[in-house]
C-alpha cells in the first residue's frame, strides 16, 4: 500500500502543475485502487489533503491525515536567499524577497526582431478555414455550462472564495448574467477584476528550497474566470492536432506522455543493438510558462492562421492581469503580470504548446535526426510541454541546436537552463 500511496502523491503534483488529462485519469485509477484497500470515510481530511471525488473515495487512514499535514508543511517557506545570497528567515523578509522575484520575472522583456521572428514563424501549419468560424463565435450559455460541468468540485477557489460547487448549485440563477458579462468583456476588451487577479501559491521543485527560483508558482484563479477559460480551451482543443506536430504530446487530444517514454526507450534499445552513433540532449527551460512574452504569443497565433477575432479573445484573457503572492499564509499587495502563461488556467497548456512549437519546428528543419528503420521517417525530437529531448548525430548538430535556442530566446524570452540540461552519448561520433 505504501507504493500506491507514493504514486498518488506524485500524480497529485503532476495534475496540479500540468492539468494533463492522462495524469488525471491515472490519479483516479490509483485512488480507486486505494479505496479497495481502505474502508472508512474521512471526508474532511480528504478535502484538506487535496483529494478530489470524495464521494468515490470512502476511506480513512493515517496516510490521508498525514498527507493533509504534509500538503500544508510543504508550502511553508522557512528561508530564502536574497539576491546577493544572504539568508532571510523573517516572514516579512521572505515575503518581500518572493514578491521582488516574481514581480521582476513577470516584467515584459520583449524586443521585436522581425527578421529573426519570421525565421521561426514562417511555414508553420495553418488552422483549417472552417474551424476559424467556430473559434471566433460569441460564447454560448451551453458552452459555459459544459465547461462548468467538466470542472471538479473541491478545488481551491480564487481570491473571491467562491468554489466550483457554488457555481454548479446556483448556475440556473447566475448563468445568463455571467454569459452577458463574458461576451461584453470579450467585446469591450477588459475582464472584471475578479478574472484578472490571481493568487500565486508556491510549490517546491527540485533543488535548494532557499532559492526562490526553485519554487513553482501556481495561479489560484476565480471560478468565474476558469469557466470562461475552459470554454475557450474546449474550442482550442479541437484544432490542436492540426497545428502541433506529432512529436509534441502535451495537451493534444489522443496523445500522452507515454508516447514520449516509449519513443526514447525504443530509440535507446535499437541504437545500442545496431551500434548507432548518436546522442540525446534534454533541454531544461527555466521558468518556461512564466517567461512567455505575450506579444510573441500573439504573433505566433497569427502565424498559425488563427483569426484576429479569436486572438483578440486570448488577448482579453491576458489583458491587464495582476497577481498577489501567498507566502506562508499571508497575501502580498497586487503586482502587474506583463508576461507568462498562468499555470492553473485551462488554456495554459495549449498556449504553451503553441508558443514552443516554432522552436521545435526550427529544430526539425535543421537537425537531420536519426534513422532507426527505412520504413519510418528520421526521429529528431520528443517533446512534452517544455521537456524537450533532441536526437543528434554529431557536434555540428549540437552547435546548431545551441544557436537555435539562443535566437529563439531573443524573440520569446525563453531561457534554457544549461546547468539542468543533460546529454547522453551513444557510441562514438
Amino acid at each position: 500500500m505504501k507504493a500506491l500511496e507514493t504514486e498518488i502523491v506524485e500524480l497529485m503534483t503532476l495534475v496540479e502543475t500540468t492539468g494533463d488529462r492522462g495524469h488525471t485519469q491515472a490519479l483516479k485509477r490509483k485512488k480507486a485502487a486505494l479505496a479497495d484497500l481502505l474502508g472508512i470515510r474521512a471526508q474532511g481530511a480528504l478535502v484538506r489533503s487535496k483529494f478530489q471525488g470524495i464521494s468515490e473515495m470512502d476511506a480513512s487512514s493515517k496516510f490521508f491525515f498525514g498527507l493533509e499535514k504534509k500538503n500544508g508543511q510543504r508550502k511553508i517557506i522557512h528561508c530564502l536567499k536574497s539576491a546577493v545570497g544572504q539568508e532571510l528567515t523573517r516572514p516579512s523578509e521572505i515575503r518581500k524577497r518572493a514578491v521582488e522575484f516574481y514581480a521582476e520575472l513577470y516584467k515584459c522583456e520583449y524586443k521585436e526582431d522581425k527578421t529573426v521572428t519570421q525565421q521561426f514563424l514562417d511555414g508553420l501549419p495553418q488552422v483549417a478555414a472552417e474551424a476559424q468560424v467556430e473559434l471566433e463565435q460569441p460564447l454560448s450559455l451551453q458552452e459555459l455550462y459544459t465547461a462548468l460541468k467538466g470542472m471538479e468540485n473541491g478545488r481551491a477557489p480564487g481570491i473571491d472564495g467562491l468554489p466550483v460547487d457554488f457555481f454548479k448549485s446556483f448556475w440556473a440563477m447566475l448563468g445568463e448574467d455571467w454569459l452577458a458579462v463574458v461576451n461584453d468583456s470579450l467585446t469591450g476588451g477588459l475582464l472584471p477584476i475578479s478574472c484578472r487577479r490571481a493568487v500565486l501559491t508556491l510549490l517546491p521543485k527540485k533543488g535548494d528550497p532557499r532559492e526562490v527560483k526553485n519554487w513553482r508558482p501556481v495561479a489560484l484563479l476565480c471560478t468565474d474566470y476558469k469557466i470562461l477559460s475552459k470554454a475557450l480551451s474546449n474550442r482550442l482543443r479541437e484544432v490542436m492536432g492540426q497545428i502541433i506536430h506529432t512529436d509534441q504530446s502535451y495537451c493534444v487530444p489522443g496523445r500522452q506522455i507515454g508516447d514520449n517514454i516509449s519513443l526514447i526507450r525504443d530509440f535507446l534499445d535499437v541504437s545500442r543493438a545496431i551500434g548507432l552513433d548518436a546522442g540525446l540532449i534534454s533541454i531544461d527551460q527555466e521558468k518556461a510558462f512564466d517567461r512567455v512574452e505575450h506579444q510573441y504569443l500573439w504573433h505566433t497565433l497569427e502565424a498559425f492562421g488563427f483569426s484576429s477575432g479569436f486572438i483578440a479573445m486570448i488577448e482579453v484573457i491576458y489583458g491587464d492581469i495582476e497577481s498577489v503572492l501567498k507566502v506562508n499564509g499571508g497575501l502580498s499587495a497586487p503586482f502587474k503580470v506583463c508576461r507568462g502563461i498562468r499555470q492553473g488556467c485551462s488554456l495554459s497548456g495549449m498556449l504553451y504548446a503553441i508558443a514552443i512549437e516554432p522552436l521545435l519546428n526550427s529544430i526539425r528543419s535543421r537537425i537531420e535526426g536519426v534513422n532507426l528503420s527505412r520504413d519510418i521517417p528520421p526521429i529528431r525530437l520528443s517533446a512534452y510541454a517544455d521537456d524537450v529531448v533532441v536526437l543528434v548525430k554529431n557536434q555540428a548538430e549540437v552547435d546548431s541546436l545551441s544557436l537555435m535556442v539562443d535566437r529563439f530566446r531573443g524573440i520569446s524570452s525563453a531561457k534554457v537552463n544549461w546547468e539542468k540540461s543533460c546529454a547522453l552519448q551513444i557510441g562514438e561520433w
